[in-house]
């Protein structure tokens, strides 16, 4: 009965005071649909790697390498050796299985052929891992040492409608196996994402290196027994590599598989954190956004207690305490807040294809799944809790007695509480907006900074067994095309080179140096192919001397202390390698820019690695550049489908994470703004229409409509004004937080809070100053016949 009163004095309210009604539930459906969306990308992000129903039980065995300066590093890369000493020595563990690092191979059956990635695995995988048998014997889904198993989505691919059990492919064309099992595709939820899956017997039989301790080339991943202590068995595995190899530095420990999606970043050898503080960040701007919109309802409801004190009095006179009086009230709050919710529901199904597109994700609304469903009317019910609870207070303390004696607008007094909470309001709206600002300007210096090399117009091909046996007249036909300007071949990703060593010599190195340098083989294309500057010596030659010839970049002279003048000629031994220095580049970001330029060695290779850089012709049409390409590598490569990426294409994947983050910011800045200016709008109508007398007795004595604007105005600026000073240093040491995390970065700019607080400033009084002009336009006979 007394939802159903709440429901009728509620809907009666709304009608009765639409101003306030629009803006209470404005902010709230634009506040619950900011906090639904980031609540839906949370999940999302805490879905990762969630579905193995061991997940509990499921680990990961990671690595901290220390090195004799005392740096330690942390990586996933197992030697292939640990699985047996793990076995043997740690009971606890249930189950173990390895596998290679996925790549993309050659897949071939009959004339049908496709690059897919996939790995070799023990036949413990499918038993750990949660990734269904549909076609095949889930027991034994590889019998046999020439067995594969292939996703669902690969099998339709290479076989159509046709079974494929007992089907042969052929793997870079010199595997054979049979396909033994299909298994359903790798949920788009899994950091390992695959479409076959091989015996790794077979990689480990066709790779040697890998049978010492000091290797990593496997991925190792474990599940312990429930009652087994996770301390306990680290601390047994910690020195299980140290104990097989005397010279090794390295010690194993178990990391919780699924979170390491979350939670994947170390740093000397301990978590400290990773996309979880992105996570956190978008969690506590939620919680800014739902306060704003809360704000709003509070500051409405008690600036407008006037109008409803005579009631509060009529219910207190038959009979209601206050008590009741609360919770009616709060029941008023919580009806608005579920049409709120009803509404943003509907924009949240509206919005959310435009939100996967910023995201980068493929969100589905799915409203009856328990967990959103209860999720998001956890997050309402806080939200008409809150928004609700202090007018409620508010509005049940009236004494009846009081009201009727004394004018109802003597009741709003006391607004200091109103005012605070407008100050935190637009503070929270100033750290909105400068933190979103500076990640755009980050994000901006980001895209176009000068990297030391050019990535404009150049292709990546994968390199392959075709062009590795074809390399010469491969890179020959690929120059002889008008359109293309060069080709050069580079051993892995130019924008974070993995291979890292401490093991380089030269004269004159101090015996207790560990400087970790990054190698990168190249041919004599590489260079002028991505424009990079040589300041001494010379490029590759592309004779077979450079083998014993390095080229290393200028960070790398000056941390070997080596002088610019006599560093040419100089000797260097990388891993045993013996040879001379012959060139010097200047620096080039090889890293992530959070990080900065690392020291460099580049050693000569024709086809020992990953990728052919090709450099297209700046007025060339990509379209005939493209398909010149693809005819000579369909010369030299005819069994592998032409493939390619552009080099600022990679670049901008590598900063995905920091655009979704930049466009996310600037989209709740806007929205931060927009209630925050709602507010405003909702307090200066009331203000105005209180101040209906004075304002006509002021211009029936001579106030001009524009004076009259300025006095209305003047509070809510004063407002506006602290609430900038104090968001303001908040604000400056966020941003210098966040831009501590890159090593290059834009400069915190005063001109960057002086815009945002003009900014923020007119949108204020253009929000306050349409309702006060409004009201000083009125006809004073009107104002003072309404008083």
């Amino acid at each position: 009965m007394m939802i159903f009163h709440a429901l009728r004095t509620t809907f009666r309210n709304l009608f009765r005071h639409k101003t306030n009604a629009a803006v209470n539930i404005l902010s709230l459906t634009i506040g619950l649909t900011s906090a639904i969306f980031i609540f839906l990308w949370i999940l999302d992000e805490y879905g990762f790697d969630k579905f193995h129903p061991n997940d509990k039980e499921l680990y990961q065995v990671l690595i901290n390498q220390t090195f004799p300066d005392g740096q330690v590093h942390t990586y996933g890369a197992t030697p292939a050796k640990l699985k047996e000493a793990i076995l043997s020595e740690i009971p606890e563990v249930n189950k173990i299985t390895i596998t290679n690092m996925a790549s993309m191979q050659l897949l071939q059956f009959g004339e049908v052929s496709f690059q897919e990635v996939g790995i070799y695995a023990d036949p413990d995988w499918f038993s750990i891992f949660n990734f269904p048998i549909i076609h095949g014997d889930p027991s034994k889904p590889l019998p046999a040492i020439n067995s594969i198993a292939i996703s669902q989505k690969l099998a339709d691919k290479l076989f159509g409608k046709t079974d494929p059990i007992g089907k042969t492919v052929q793997i870079e064309q010199t595997q054979e196996f049979m396909v033994s099992a299909v298994f359903a595709d790798v949920p788009l939820h899994s950091r390992i994402q695959f479409e076959y899956v091989a015996p790794f017997e077979v990689y480990y039989q066709e790779n040697p290196w890998m049978q010492g301790w000091g290797t990593g080339g496997t991925n190792t991943y474990v599940t312990l027994d429930p009652k087994a202590s996770l301390p306990a068995v680290n601390q047994k595995l910690e020195r299980l590599i140290n104990s097989n190899c005397e010279d090794c530095t390295t010690s194993p420990f178990l990391y919780g598989f699924s979170k390491l999606y979350l939670n994947g970043k170390f740093e000397g050898g301990k978590n400290v954190g990773g996309r979880i503080d992105q996570v956190m960040l978008f969690g506590a701007v939620a919680g800014i956004i739902l306060l704003m919109a809360c704000i709003n309802f509070m500051n409405l409801a008690t600036a407008s207690a006037a109008s409803r004190s005579k009631e509060v009095s009529v219910r207190k006179i038959i009979g209601a305490n206050r008590s009741g009086l609360v919770v009616h009230f709060m029941l008023e709050s919580l009806i608005l807040a579920f049409l709120g919710f009803l509404l943003a529901i509907l924009l949240v199904q509206l919005l959310l294809p435009f939100f996967n597109t910023i995201t980068s994700k493929s969100i589905q609304l799915d409203i009856f799944d328990p967990l959103f469903l209860g999720g998001a009317i956890m997050i309402t019910l806080v939200c008409g809790l809150l928004a609700g609870i202090y007018p409620a207070i508010f509005l049940s303390s009236f004494k009846p007695l009081t009201i009727f004696q004394r004018n109802a607008g003597s009741l709003l007094t006391g607004s200091g509480l109103r005012k605070t909470l407008v100050v935190i309001q637009f503070a929270s709206a100033v750290i909105l907006m400068v933190g979103s600002i500076i990640i755009y300007q980050q994000i901006n210096y980001i895209s176009n900074k000068d990297l030391g090399f050019n990535k404009s117009q150049v292709l990546v091909i994968d390199q392959n067994k075709n062009l590795i046996a074809n390399t010469a007249p491969f890179k020959n036909a690929m120059l002889q095309l008008s359109t293309v300007d060069n080709i050069g071949f580079g051993g892995s990703d130019i924008y974070v080179i993995p291979i890292t060593t401490t093991e380089i010599e030269w004269p004159g190195k101090p015996n207790d140096a560990s400087i970790h340098f990054k190698l990168f083989r190249s041919d004599a294309g590489f260079i002028p192919t991505l424009g990079i500057e040589m300041i001494q010596g010379r490029n590759f030659v592309g004779q077979n001397q450079d083998s014993l010839h390095y080229i290393i970049n200028r960070k790398a002279m000056e941390v070997m202390g080596i002088p610019e003048d006599e560093v040419i000629g100089s000797e260097l031994d990388v891993w045993g390698h013996k040879g001379k220095i012959v060139g010097v580049t200047a620096d080039f970001h090889n890293d992530n820019l959070k990080v900065g330029i690392e020291p460099l060695v580049f050693l000569y290779s024709e086809n020992l690695g990953a990728y052919y850089f090709v450099k297209v012709n700046q007025p060339a049409s990509m379209a005939e550049a493209l398909a010149g390409i693809e005819k000579v590598f369909k010369t030299y490569s005819p069994d592998y489908p032409f493939e390619f990426t552009f080099l600022d294409e990679l670049f901008e994947r590598q900063y995905r994470s920091d655009l979704v983050m930049g466009k996310l910011s600037l989209s709740f800045m806007v929205i931060a703004i927009l209630i925050s200016c709602l507010g405003l709008f909702g307090l200066s109508t009331f203000t105005a229409a209180r101040k209906t007398k004075e304002l006509g007795i002021r211009k029936v004595m001579g106030a001009s409509s524009f004076n009259l604007v300025l006095l209305l105005c003047r509070d809510f600026t004063k407002l506006v004004l602290v609430s900038i000073l104090i968001g303001s240093p908040i604000a400056w040491y966020l941003a210098k937080s966040y831009l501590s995390g890159f090593a290059f970065h834009v400069d915190i700019s005063w001109v960057t809070f002086l815009l945002s607080g003009l900014g923020l400033l007119a949108v204020a009084l253009i929000s306050v100053g349409f309702q006060s002009l409004k009201a000083s336009l009125t006809n004073p006979t009107h104002s003072l016949r309404s008083e």
